[in-house]
């Protein structure tokens, strides 16, 4: 029997279908098995296919994909920009980063198929979400952010000898090398010298060129504190220590100090019974909170600074032995500015640029003026040195600081120290000197005979000579 031809043709054709439904259906399975998103659309942007993991990362389901123009969703937010449409336009294989509307980031590749004619027919693009991997990016910028911005911080804050400003002289020389060699140990330095010599800067340079420069550094004046304030103050108290403390009790500044430095300025002021109390500290690197029983560890490096001399209080019964011992391993003796004459000019213009930079002013000094300001033997010191750079700074309204602006020095300075040049004879110059020197004793010394006396020459010759100089 003949087979039918219309039969064989169907039977043809349901082969063909049921093997492109098994193609379609292996296609699918690849799509929807893949970790990458995966859109098929045709010639004109209409999605025919999206793999099953498009709906998490764009936020709608598959059915509301399918069968929608990209420009549509493009315009609804469901991606954008649209790859398929950038494929259209510029007909070709094109690689964007894409933003879906579940706030998601893809990196896509979109590739046309063209037919036989050189018409696209179809668009396939292929994204992988790199949300994660943007994150991760941004995350490692603001840690690279923050770490620079970390180095730059200790950069500001570490101290570099080379940059410290202490002066040129041969014995501040000598007092950098010192605390450079003692700077990384843990041990006690004891800072001498006058009122404004700067001790509580050289405690803080000990304290930043140090490997402890992160820690607390922590500074108490024993001489500024009332002495029933004092050992809570250092020591901190419990719970109800005494009438009025902190319910909640409080740390000493020795607990606070941690790791880093404690700072015991103007330790000659400090009260006897609290000298015992540091001692033990000192001794046995352990400490009691008032009204405490438990002890903690003192950890922190201890510097101690005084103008006054330790030994003749030690003699007087005022300050303990032991105690002075104990603080003095280390002893720094930092010179007076008079006896370092050679630092005063670096000190000026320090000063006079940090001023200048304060108040956004460009004052100068004049010739004169410097040479009695560096003659000066200033008895306050780097403080008062300091202090009166500002006050000219801020009250001169000319913009050069001369003589007359600072009478209070200028007066105490032989004039022939800023008014010698280099064209005066030395006949001159040893006029003007004795004539500054005889005119400072009458003024001081009020008779003639008595200014002889301490000059040592005889009364008829100041009486002429300060005839001669008053003309």
């Amino acid at each position: 029997m003949k087979e039918n031809p219309e039969k064989k043709e169907n039977s043809e054709l349901l082969k063909e279908l049921n093997y492109y439904k098994a193609s379609y259906e292996e296609l699918k399975l690849i799509m929807d098995a893949t970790f990458d998103q995966i859109t098929i659309t045709d010639g004109k942007g209409i999605l025919l296919k999206v793999s099953k993991n498009c709906e998490e990362v764009f936020g709608i389901s598959e059915s509301e994909m399918i069968g929608h123009s990209v420009y549509y969703l493009d315009k609804k937010g469901v991606f954008t920009p649209s790859i398929t449409a950038e494929v259209l336009k510029k007909k070709e294989q094109v690689t964007i980063i894409q933003k879906t509307g579940s706030n998601r980031r893809l990196l896509v590749v979109g590739a046309p198929i063209f037919n036989k004619d050189g018409k696209i027919v179809r668009v396939i693009n292929i994204s992988k979400d790199v949300t994660e991997f943007e994150n991760l990016k941004k995350q490692l910028e603001e840690s690279e952010l923050l770490l620079d911005w970390y180095r730059n911080e200790i950069k500001k804050n570490e101290v570099k000898t080379k940059d410290i400003i202490v002066g040129n002289s041969k014995a501040m020389k000598d007092i950098i090398g010192m605390i450079e060699h003692i700077c990384n140990m843990d041990t006690t330095v004891i800072l001498l010298g006058e009122t404004g010599v700067g001790k509580s800067y050289m405690a803080k340079i000990i304290h930043k060129i140090g490997k402890m420069r992160a820690e607390p550094f922590v500074q108490i004046n024993c001489g500024a504190i009332p002495e029933n304030l004092i050992e809570s103050e250092l020591f901190g108290y419990e719970e109800g220590a005494f009438t009025g403390a902190n319910k909640k009790g409080k740390k000493g500044l020795l607990e606070v100090a941690g790791k880093g430095t404690i700072f015991l300025d103007e330790i000659g002021e400090l009260p006897m019974q609290t000298q015992v109390k540091l001692l033990h500290v000192l001794q046995e690197r352990q400490a009691y909170r008032i009204g405490g029983t438990e002890p903690f560890d003192i950890k922190a490096r201890i510097i101690s600074a005084t103008n006054k001399d330790l030994k003749k209080l030690v003699k007087e019964g005022k300050f303990r032995e032991d105690l002075y011992y104990r603080l003095n391993i280390v002893p720094i003796n930092i010179p007076a500015l008079r006896e370092r004459k050679e630092d005063i000019p670096m000190f000026i213009k320090h000063f006079l640029s940090k001023y200048n930079q304060k108040y956004n002013l460009s004052k100068q000094i004049s010739l004169k003026a410097y040479k009695i300001l560096t003659a000066y033997s200033w008895p306050g010191n780097i403080r008062e040195l300091e202090n009166t750079i500002e006050r000219l700074v801020v009250t001169i309204d000319d913009e050069i600081i001369e003589e007359d602006h600072i009478p209070e020095i200028t007066s105490n300075i032989p004039k022939y120290i800023y008014e010698l040049d280099e064209s005066m004879s030395l006949k001159m110059a040893t006029e003007e000197f004795e004539k500054q020197i005889i005119l400072k004793a009458l003024e001081k010394y009020k008779t003639t005979r008595k200014a002889a006396e301490v000059l040592q020459i005889d009364q008829s010759t100041v009486v002429k000579k300060m005839k001669k100089y008053k003309e």
